[in-house]
């Protein structure tokens, strides 16, 4: 029996070791990704053509830290419980969701709450899929409503003709919106597992998130070029809220950097300057993922192979 005991703890320890390796291996690889992309856009021009205002950096952190704010509030809200020592859970899943593809985030989340929190599988994937159904509303709302605002005053014109690529994005986000609001609203009580008021108040915390952003993006913007008038940067936000409506898309940061740069001659101001504040802001980004994709790793909390399994329960 004891030599029955010893064999079976060497087998998980054996098994335990592997996951942990294979974890580190899938760690290193995202950083060395990271650090590719890094190198892609160009360290020392970065460094050279940073903008030197320090309330660009600023609204920066507050921008970055914004998304994974909101949403640990609003899984908090779902599970009805503190999530405040689990915050580097949601910066995580924004590197992979932001510098990495869309959705490899919420698997991220999914197999964290899991293993950390107990959750069955069933719980925890309605508990994503319920979070980012009501966010896809608020934020497929108000890029209609912006969408419909640039279509009536020929602005969205403008946009097309600075990058012809940018009218396939527009037409799969156009598709997508066309059908995912009418279906969402018409099958709600079968598609949402959350209940009216919290599926509202949810709402409310994305619609509120997605306004804040926009406004500190503008004002982040509007620092390191002044002149630059306030409706333009707006043109930008919604090329940058249609792209994050198209799914798997890799590392939406650079597109959107490519985007930037192809429309730089909409605006007023020369075009180094421009160009040094998209690359800026997109080195930015990318090194910010970096640094958090590291710090979150040696934090016990966030590895989603613990060894241990929890005890709770898995409603």
């Amino acid at each position: 029996m004891p030599i029955q005991f010893l064999k079976r703890k060497l087998t998980q320890q054996h098994t335990q070791w592997l996951l942990k390796g294979l974890q580190w291996l899938f760690a290193l690889t995202i950083m060395l990704y990271l650090a590719i992309r890094l190198t892609e856009i160009g360290w020392v021009n970065v460094w050279q053509n940073l903008p030197d205002n320090p309330l660009f950096y600023l609204l920066f952190i507050l921008i970055y830290f914004a998304l994974p704010t909101s949403e640990m509030l609003v899984y908090r809200l779902i599970w009805n419980r503190s999530l405040w020592r689990h915050f580097g859970v949601f910066v995580r899943k924004r590197v992979y969701n932001v510098g990495i593809m869309g959705y490899s985030g919420e698997a991220y989340l999914l197999f964290w709450a899991q293993q950390k929190l107990g959750y069955s599988y069933r719980a925890a994937f309605s508990a994503v899929k319920d979070n980012n159904i009501l966010s896809a509303l608020a934020s497929n709302g108000m890029t209609v409503l912006l969408l419909i605002i640039f279509a009536a005053t020929g602005q969205l014109d403008i946009v097309l003709k600075q990058d012809p690529d940018y009218a396939t994005y527009l037409l799969i986000a156009a598709l997508g919106l066309a059908l995912l609001i009418p279906v969402i609203l018409r099958f709600r009580r079968h598609i949402i597992a959350l209940s009216a008021g919290p599926a509202l108040k949810v709402f409310i915390l994305h619609s509120s998130r997605l306004t804040i952003v926009m406004l500190l993006q503008a004002l982040q913007w509007s620092v390191a070029l002044p002149s630059v008038a306030f409706d333009t940067w707006v043109i930008f936000l919604t090329a940058q809220m249609i792209m994050t409506r198209i799914p798997f898309l890799p590392s939406q940061d650079l597109l959107f950097l490519g985007l930037g740069l192809s429309m730089a001659g909409l605006i007023d101001a020369p075009l180094d300057a421009v160009a040094a504040m998209f690359l800026a802001a997109g080195a930015l980004s990318q090194a910010m993922n970096a640094g958090m994709y590291i710090v979150t790793f040696f934090t016990n909390s966030h590895n989603v192979i613990d060894e241990k399994t929890p005890v709770s329960p898995t409603t």
